[in-house]
Parts: C-alpha cells; sequence; structure tokens
C-alpha cells in the first residue's frame, strides 16, 4: 500500500493563515470561529476551543482535532457536533480545533475517480488542520489526538496515518471502506469491483495498520442500521490488539454519555492531561 504521507499531500502550515471571524467567551472556554486559508483552495471553516487561562509553560497543553459525522437532517451534522466537548475539555486545558468538512457534505460521491480525489483533498485539508493545531500558543505537538465520528472517522484515521505521529486516535462508528457507505446510498453507475479496486489505497482500513506508535479507541453502537455488528472486529484486526474496541447500546450518532466518557478517559490517559 502507498505511503500515507504521499498519497495525501497537503500545504505546510507556513502557507496557511487563519482568519477569525467572531469569538465567544464561555464559563471555561475561548470558541473562535476562524477561516483557515489555504492557497489555491477553499477555505476551512473551523472553530478553536481552548481555555480561558494561558499556558503555564511553553507548548504545555494537549492538541486535539474533531472531525464530525455526516446527518443533513441532524442539527450537528457539521462542525458543532463536539462543541460541547471540546468546551468540556477546554476546562482541563486543552487545546481544540472543529473543522468543517466537505465530502460528501457538499458533493456527492459519483464515482471511483471522482471520489478517490475528494478523498485525498479532504485528508489533505484534514493535515493542514492538524499543523494548524499544532501551530497555536500553549500547544504541545507532541500530544495530539484526533476523534472522528463516521465519515468524520474515516478521514480522521487517513489524516492521523499521513501525519505519523498523532498520540492518539479515536474511531467512532465509521466503516472499513468508503464503498461500505458510497455505493449502496449513492446512484453510483460503476461495477462494484471496479469502485472497490480504485478505492482500495484510501480506505481506512487499509491504513489503520500505518498507525503503529498512535494509541487507538474503536466506539461503535450494538443498534447501528448503517454498520454491522462484525465491523468493529475488522478494524480491531487492522489495528492491532493494543487497539481498544468498545460497543454500546446506541444508535449510530453515538450520542449516550458512556460514549463520551469512555472517550474522555482514553485521551485523558494517552495524552496525559488532568481530570
Amino acid at each position: 500500500m502507498s505511503d500515507p504521507t504521499n498519497l495525501f499531500p497537503c500545504p505546510t502550515v507556513d502557507t496557511a493563515t487563519v482568519e477569525a471571524t467572531g469569538e465567544e467567551r464561555r464559563e471555561a472556554a475561548r470558541i473562535r470561529d476562524v477561516s483557515v486559508v489555504i492557497p489555491g483552495d477553499r477555505p476551512i471553516t473551523a472553530y478553536i476551543v481552548e481555555p480561558l487561562e494561558a499556558p503555564t509553560g511553553q507548548a504545555a497543553r494537549p492538541g486535539l482535532l474533531f472531525a464530525h459525522w455526516f446527518d443533513t437532517e441532524a442539527p450537528n451534522g457539521d462542525r458543532t457536533e463536539f462543541l460541547d466537548e471540546a468546551e468540556l475539555l477546554a476546562a482541563r486545558g486543552v487545546t481544540s480545533l472543529l473543522p468543517q468538512l466537505t465530502f460528501p457534505w457538499t458533493a456527492d460521491p459519483t464515482g471511483s475517480r471522482h471520489d478517490r480525489a475528494r478523498v485525498v483533498a479532504e485528508v489533505g485539508r484534514l493535515r493542514v488542520c492538524i499543523n494548524v493545531l499544532r501551530s497555536l500558543p500553549g500547544v504541545d505537538g507532541a500530544r495530539i489526538g484526533v476523534i472522528g465520528h463516521d465519515f468524520g472517522a474515516m478521514h480522521a484515521v487517513l489524516a492521523a496515518a499521513a501525519e505519523g505521529d498523532v498520540r492518539a486516535l479515536v474511531f467512532v462508528a465509521g466503516t472499513p471502506r468508503w464503498a461500505d457507505w458510497f455505493l449502496p446510498f449513492w446512484p453510483i453507475d460503476e461495477d462494484r469491483l471496479d469502485y472497490q479496486r480504485v478505492m482500495r489505497d484510501v480506505d481506512p482500513i487499509e491504513h489503520l495498520p500505518d498507525l503503529e506508535d498512535t494509541k487507538v479507541l474503536l466506539q461503535f453502537a450494538r443498534s447501528d442500521f448503517f454498520i454491522a455488528a462484525m465491523t468493529g472486529l475488522e478494524l480491531r484486526r487492522a489495528a492491532g490488539e493494543a487497539a481498544e474496541l468498545k460497543a454500546y447500546d446506541s444508535e449510530h450518532d453515538m450520542a449516550t454519555d458512556d460514549v463520551r466518557a469512555d472517550r474522555l478517559r482514553f485521551l485523558e490517559e494517552a495524552l496525559r492531561y488532568p481530570r
């Protein structure tokens, strides 16, 4: 399989600029509405959520990137999905970046060549966001975690593999392959095997083995209409026996309290920040 660093190229952080478009202060967090401007590409709208208090040392804080799920009917099917969680984490001294994803949010899957190119581009944009997160004042670039749900989880795996030094990954209710979603739910007029063949090198399951030095938590629902119960086992086998696999009495939205509690526990242990 191709080296993910080369497969999913991204501009260097020096070429991206962050422009603030709004700010809100809450009890323990500052939430900045920003636009990450990338030369030659569309800007990425995002939230930066950080503690109100200044860091106590040079690069003292862990940094988290949250990649949201796809649900065009849900009020949180966008970058707001993890906003409350990021605010909670800010009270524990963590800085988070929550970008708005674009594929397939703003463009339908239509065929393997198009879809592969869109996945590669989306992962490159997430890599830009990870590097912007590393560059924020007070963030420890060696303590970066990536959390993704649904399509966000699938993009997140690829971005973490391409970066190579992400400390922790939480994969929530995603599938091993893009074809698992795109072929059943979009009218793609292409032979199934041909589609899978073209998409294979950008499938998340192909790059989970690249995360040798990354702590991995896989979270799945027992009552998920979209994802078969065995999916978690297939992904854990690819990730290695050190990966944690947890199943919950939840549906695909994974909105139960125990899902969040296990995720916070895992991140606390992997990134070493106080409870």
